[in-house]
């Protein structure tokens, strides 16, 4: 309880509002990741809104917003000794900058190789599996300033706190909107930024895959960047050609993935015709 106390500081503009009637679920303002953490630290006991009038935005000596390339953000608070910065982010990869871990009676221990390969295998792939999104929760204290700009030498030598799997569920009237398009002749395809385990699952949910799909048709971003670029780094349509009909599920990608995928499929001579190409989403990158 008290880590997650401490760590609801690193996001203020997102609230949850508790349900006024029994039955009644609260109500999520703002990123909806963002809301289920806070309502977890509501469900132990803990209130995120005393912490915040506590702890204001003007506290915070700085701050790595989310990006697709680092898949994490961070806040850093002063601290009496120093700096505390909290982390939290795409579960493999925060555990995997993470050195040591917070141990039953609260305090770090390190985060050896057998605990970290049981924390990936049991816990963030088997919730992955069942389409959960897995979140790490990390911290790290200076007692000297670092370079705030080397990212990856900061970000760096985490303490785990936990790891969490939020579940995005699939709408009831998506399946049947999935079988309307394909019975229209339209191809879905889902691009995501999760992992490959989860955007898998939900897939299957949604009726993007199926039992008899192999997994040529689910790739992760990295692995589409080097399969449709030359060595130099250049975009190569006859290499993207080789790839993009069997593509159903493209995973951890960025935003320059889904404007390769869209503008590759559309100037593509594969088909007779020019494919046309329609884009849904939630976010900015998508905009």
């Amino acid at each position: 309880k008290q880590w997650y106390q401490r760590r609801v500081r690193a996001s203020y503009s997102s609230k949850v509002i508790p349900a006024t009637k029994a039955g009644e679920m609260p109500k999520h303002l703002g990123n909806k990741t963002e809301c289920a953490l806070l309502q977890f630290v509501g469900q132990i006991g803990q209130d995120f809104e005393t912490i915040r009038k506590n702890n204001t935005e003007e506290d915070f000596y700085k701050v790595y917003t989310f990006n697709s390339k680092r898949k994490c953000m961070a806040t850093v608070l002063k601290t009496d000794t120093g700096f505390r910065m909290f982390v939290k982010g795409a579960g493999e990869v925060v555990l995997g900058r993470c050195d040591s871990i917070i141990g039953e009676d609260s305090t770090p221990v390190p985060l050896t190789p057998k605990t970290y390969d049981r924390l990936l295998i049991e816990v963030i792939e088997s919730m992955a599996c069942d389409a959960l999104r897995t979140i790490c929760v990390a911290y790290k204290d200076f007692t000297e300033e670092p370079d705030w700009e080397d990212e990856d030498g900061t970000l760096r030598k985490l303490t785990c706190i936990s790891v969490v799997g939020i579940e995005d569920p699939v709408r009831d009237e998506v399946p049947e909107a999935i079988i309307q398009c394909q019975g229209a002749g339209v191809t879905v395809r889902m691009v995501t930024g999760d992992n490959l385990l989860t955007a898998k699952s939900i897939a299957k949910k949604c009726g993007i895959l199926t039992k008899d799909d192999s997994d040529k048709g689910i790739l992760e971003g990295k692995t589409f960047h080097k399969l449709v670029h030359d060595d130099n780094g250049s975009f190569n349509q006859d290499k993207f050609d080789m790839v993009w009909p069997d593509l159903k599920v493209l995973a951890r990608s960025s935003p320059s993935d889904k404007y390769v995928l869209v503008t590759g499929i559309i100037n593509s001579k594969l088909s007779k015709n020019r494919e046309v190409v329609a884009v849904t989403g939630d976010g900015t990158n998508d905009a």
